[in-house]
């Protein structure tokens, strides 16, 4: 037969790839079998080899093939083809073992000069039987639009170079002193700490923005019922959108709303809202950093925002980070007193004197929660970098910006 008339008995495009046939042939074949339908399996069989065949003695490519050639000769790839097709370097190896080998042939292509026209490379790991076992897909120099775009998640340089560059701007910030221009939004994140314990615990509260938070200590149905709205608002969207992580972060925050307002006792509620005014400027600073690199569902859609999130949350919790780790040390006290009520009343003097906190677990609470705030950023950090190690080494490490 001729090669697309081979084509059209398995019903695919002429030039379609190899992967493409094995599946095509795979499923007509057992549909074939089912149905005992001899005559179309014996036809289905001639096409598929005869595409074979086409596929692993082409000569198009013939020109380019010799430094390629000789490469695969010295990795001692033995059985191998090699084609272009439409600016696409494909190369198919017999072999039995894991795609790992992929990644070091792409590594030694990288050294040769390649055609200028190639834009992609393309290698495909075949059985003995030309069956596809995997492929794998590289780009070469093409920098695609979700790295040119700022507001997008998938913008790797803005997901390999945004925690660092925050980082160091806050620690910069706090060595010269200039941190205290925005200490405002830290004393607006401190109220926000106490607020969303009041909020989690179905009371309702207004935080002020010049260091003072209104509670009303009776539980309010409103509240409760109207974040529990909310976050089913949140997982509605996250359903809608398919975002796993959206509809787990509602059902945890609906657990937990739950128990802090019907099950907490009022003692301990009053413990966690004193607690929770340096603890939210720990762990909602936090917060902010790590949702930077997450993309809300749509009807809270944050693209912009999460920039001045981020050097917000990054100045705030390196402020207080390492304020506490002076307490540690000892060069710095515990902040007794209010801003507002006077030395006598704040958050370190209801913890110490109405729940009996001594000043070492204070300090030990404080830092320890910094601690793991720190590692758990550090390790989400990490964990971006590890699944995108490859492109950070090819476009960032190894090629200057």
């Amino acid at each position: 037969m001729e090669i697309s008339k081979c084509y059209e008995v398995l019903g695919l495009e002429l030039g379609a790839s190899m992967e493409d046939v094995d599946a095509v042939y795979s499923a007509r074949l057992m549909q074939a079998i089912r149905q005992e339908a001899k005559e179309e399996k014996a036809l289905l069989k001639a096409a598929y080899e005869r595409i074979q065949e086409h596929i692993y003695q082409s000569v198009e490519t013939a020109q380019t093939r010799d430094p390629i050639t000789e490469l695969l000769h010295r990795l001692n790839l033995e059985h191998f083809q090699v084609r272009i097709q439409q600016e696409i370097l494909q190369i198919y190896i017999k072999t039995n073992g894991k795609a790992e080998v992929a990644d070091r042939l792409y590594q030694h292509l990288t050294q040769l000069e390649l055609p200028e026209e190639i834009s992609k490379i393309v290698i495909y790991g075949m059985r003995a039987s030309k069956a596809v076992l995997w492929k794998k897909q590289f780009d070469l120099n093409v920098i695609e639009k979700n790295d040119l775009d700022l507001y997008s998640f998938k913008n790797r340089y803005v997901l390999f170079l945004a925690f660092p560059i925050a980082m160091s701007f806050a620690v910069l910030l706090h060595t010269i002193g200039f941190h205290r221009v925005f200490i405002f939004l830290q004393i607006w994140i401190h109220e926000f700490g106490h607020a969303t314990i009041a909020w989690f615990s179905g009371r309702r509260a207004l935080p002020l923005p010049f260091g003072w938070t209104t509670v009303i200590p009776e539980r309010s149905l409103f509240v409760y019922f109207g974040g529990l709205i909310l976050l089913g608002l949140l997982f509605r969207a996250g359903w809608r959108e398919k975002k796993r992580s959206t509809m787990i972060v509602a059902i945890v925050c609906a657990v937990i709303q739950f128990g802090m307002t019907w099950l907490l006792p009022e003692d301990t509620f009053d413990m966690w809202l004193s607690f929770g005014g340096v603890g939210g400027e720990f762990y909602l600073s936090a917060l902010l950093i790590a949702g930077f690199y997450f993309r809300l569902p749509d009807y809270f859609r944050w693209d912009f925002w999460r920039y001045p999130a981020m050097f917000l949350g990054a100045n705030t919790f390196w402020t207080i980070f390492s304020f506490w780790r002076s307490v540690k040390q000892g060069t710095e006290s515990i902040p007794w007193g209010s801003l507002i009520a006077g030395d006598s009343v704040g958050d370190m003097n209801q913890l110490s004197e109405v729940h009996n906190w001594s000043n070492a677990q204070i300090i030990n609470t404080y830092t320890g929660l910094g601690n793991l705030c720190w590692f758990v950023l550090l390790g989400l950090y990490i964990f971006f970098v590890i699944k995108h190690r490859r492109w950070i080494l090819e476009r960032i490490v190894s090629k200057p910006l």
